[in-house]
């Protein structure tokens, strides 16, 4: 993609550091200077001496919103296959620090399918926060959040708006200016606050995206201010016509109550936020609109606690987003 900055060859430079291997050497490769004498310090010292990996074929660039003043990081992988006859789906990862490898090797494992059985093939945005960590949680506070009911985005929290205004201004147009997309396709994928940040975007800007995947939402955020918000949008559209056609996958784990959880503490804090029962009646509520407009798929990851939950949340987000208009 035009202006992201691509890996860098993994493979090549693996190689060419271990070359001495097997040929007697003891240059500066990636065991060098490695004998039985001095054991497996100098074999983890020569490891962790070699190149940082990368994910080949993917591109990086942080981004700095002109409106906001901000910066994100953002990860593209360009599709691994020839364009479908609408154009390529997108799939839009939140916490992409975490996420975007998942979600980026899934879709190139689709990529070595047997032709009849290959879906589409999808380009994969990840969304994060400039810096080598995981998950960066105050600006995840800060990102994902919506503003306080009559409110405004502060430093530390509510600023989910100003991130869904950078990706419809900034970030959504640059992918379909790289790459030819299906505009009916665009899919976003997020877990726990970035739950929270794909509820919000569906109830305020349904047509933003076209699918929308929440795993494990934070649906407890602000004493569940969400489900407010999800009556006003079920209010604002009661009436057909409605400009706009979503789908929702809506996902929560089995483990992710009061009764299955590991510790006392652990069961308090899941009783507070009540984020199985939230959840559930919120899927029920969308359900039972029964709006051709609004498809909702939810179900419970049985044994899955809330981590564990994110990994099969982007298995099907990006089964998802692949899926035929």
């Amino acid at each position: 993609m035009p202006g992201f900055t691509p890996g860098q060859g993994t493979r090549r430079a693996l190689l060419a550091a271990g070359a001495g291997i097997g040929m007697g050497t003891a240059g500066p490769g990636l065991l060098a200077g490695c004998t039985a004498a001095r054991g497996r310090s100098d074999l983890s010292a020569g490891l962790l001496q070699a190149p940082a990996a990368h994910l080949p074929g993917t591109h990086l660039r942080d981004l700095r919103d002109p409106a906001s003043g901000r910066t994100w990081r953002v990860w593209v992988q360009p599709p691994a296959g020839p364009a479908p006859e609408h154009g390529h789906p997108v799939l839009y990862v939140l916490d992409g620090n975490a996420a975007f490898a998942l979600a980026a090797q899934l879709a190139r494992n689709d990529a070595e399918r047997p032709v009849g059985l290959r879906p589409d093939a999808a380009i994969v945005v990840g969304i994060g926060h400039p810096g080598d960590a995981a998950f960066h949680p105050a600006e995840r506070l800060r990102d994902f959040t919506p503003a306080a009911a009559g409110g405004a985005a502060t430093a530390a929290a509510g600023g989910a708006d100003l991130l869904l205004d950078f990706m419809a201004r900034e970030l959504q147009p640059q992918v379909a200016r790289a790459f030819r997309i299906d505009g009916r396709r665009q899919t976003i994928s997020g877990h726990s606050l970035g739950g929270l940040f794909v509820l919000h975007a569906l109830f305020t800007r349904p047509a933003q995206f076209h699918r929308y995947a929440a795993t494990s939402p934070s649906v407890w955020w602000n004493q569940g201010q969400v489900l407010g918000t999800a009556e006003q949008f079920v209010l604002a559209h009661a009436s057909a016509p409605r400009p706009f056609e979503a789908r929702l996958r809506l996902r929560v784990g089995g483990l992710e109550t009061e009764r299955a959880a590991a510790t006392p503490a652990r069961a308090a804090v899941q009783a507070e936020r009540r984020l199985m029962q939230r959840t559930e009646a919120l899927a029920h509520r969308l359900s039972g609109l029964a709006w051709p407009e609004l498809h909702v798929d939810a179900d419970v990851l049985p044994g899955v606690d809330h981590g564990g939950a994110m990994l099969p949340g982007l298995v099907g987000a990006l089964a998802m987003a692949q899926q035929p208009r």
